[in-house]
């Protein structure tokens, strides 16, 4: 693992420095218009009754339940009428169509995201075509939005504490089901969001979330020595990890049971663009079409170990037929370490098993032989 962390320095320090400073309005979903037009950071907070006196846009009170932070849930039944969870009213669930015999996917997005955009509504279409499941989409756009710069140090934990008080109140429902059998997928900084909710829960009384997957997880705001807020092991029972932009807009390091290196992890095929700031966009967001790919794929995302990214870069990588696993939802909750995995550059972005390949080739060679 120290090995990833060490290759990943090979990206230079100037491009580095370019995608932190372009990140802030990036991952806040403006315009490249609205860009130019705010040039300056907005000053940190330096207390927490600073922080609730700034130009936030979550309105007292604050506590959860909150109208900010709402949880929808999509079956099959009502894909196009989701329904309004009240974490507060027992009959909500009872009225609902949630069924606790299919699986239940929590999905967070990430900045500027939403329950009415992607990747939350091409990530749902996928599963339903998939199979039937409860797929709780948490809406909390006008919390990851612009102008509410001021709020992203603290906004992650208070949504991290109302979606613990969702799980909370899954957990204790007549019809509702434990922590175990959730599965929750974040965004960006809804990685993070989904790693913080595990603080909020009672392993006793509600269990301990069967799986995290975080698709790129955040840098900006979770760099340097603030590990805190990290996404981890300790989060759930299972937890992987999909890098796209490594060291550059996602954080770096493995965290994860399964860490993913996407052909490489940082640059991704097909995101070569006129500008800096489309390039890097571009591999951040790749993730999640990998990801959603991965959930109907019939070719999969075979991944593999290898020593280094140098190694994998190279081609020097030898891994045994025993050594792959799928990367993306059906990952098996056995895999440990660090992966590799190769795309296309357009979709559809799976390669297949690469194993029925080295076949091919090894039956032709001894034809020929």
């Amino acid at each position: 693992m120290m090995l990833v962390a060490h290759d990943l320095k090979f990206v230079s320090e100037s491009v580095l420095c370019l995608t932190i400073f372009s990140l802030a309005f990036l991952l806040t979903g403006i315009s490249a218009q609205a860009t130019n037009a705010r040039r300056t950071q907005p000053k940190k907070p330096e207390s927490v009754g600073e922080l609730f006196n700034t130009s936030s846009c979550i309105p007292k009170p604050y506590r959860c339940p909150h109208p900010k932070i709402e949880f929808y849930l999509y079956t099959r039944r009502t894909q196009n009428n989701p329904e309004l969870l009240n974490t507060l009213h027992p009959e909500s669930l009872y009225y609902s169509q949630f069924n606790r015999a299919y699986p239940t996917k929590v999905v967070i997005h990430g900045f500027g995201g939403g329950r009415n955009l992607a990747p939350s509504t091409d990530m749902r279409d996928a599963y339903f075509a998939n199979g039937f499941y409860n797929i709780i989409i948490v809406d909390y756009g006008s919390l990851v939005r612009e102008p509410c710069l001021s709020q992203m140090d603290w906004a992650p934990r208070f949504c991290a504490k109302c979606i613990a008080q969702l799980v909370h109140y899954l957990s204790q429902h007549p019809r509702g089901v434990k922590a175990d059998d959730i599965h929750m997928i974040g965004y960006s900084v809804g990685a993070h969001i989904a790693g913080l909710v595990a603080n909020y829960l009672d392993p006793v009384a509600h269990g301990k979330l069967g799986r995290i997957t975080g698709l790129d997880p955040s840098i900006f705001f979770y760099m340097g020595n603030n590990r805190s807020r990290d996404v981890d092991t300790t989060d759930a029972h299972f937890v992987d990890i999909l890098h796209t932009g490594a060291g550059i807009l996602g954080q770096w390091g493995p965290s994860g049971h399964a860490d993913f290196y996407i052909n490489g992890g940082s640059s991704q095929p097909g995101c070569t663009s006129d500008t800096l700031f489309n390039t890097l966009a571009c591999d951040h967001t790749k993730v999640t079409p990998y990801f959603i790919e991965s959930i109907v794929t019939k070719r999969g995302f075979f991944a593999y170990p290898c020593p280094s990214l140098l190694s994998f870069l190279v081609g020097w990588c030898d891994p045994k037929d025993e050594d792959y696993v799928l990367m993306g939802e059906h990952v098996s909750h056995k895999a440990r370490g660090v992966y590799y995995v190769k795309t296309n550059a357009d979709p559809p972005f799976a390669q297949g098993d690469p194993r029925r390949r080295r076949r091919s080739i090894t039956v032709d060679k001894l034809r020929n032989s």
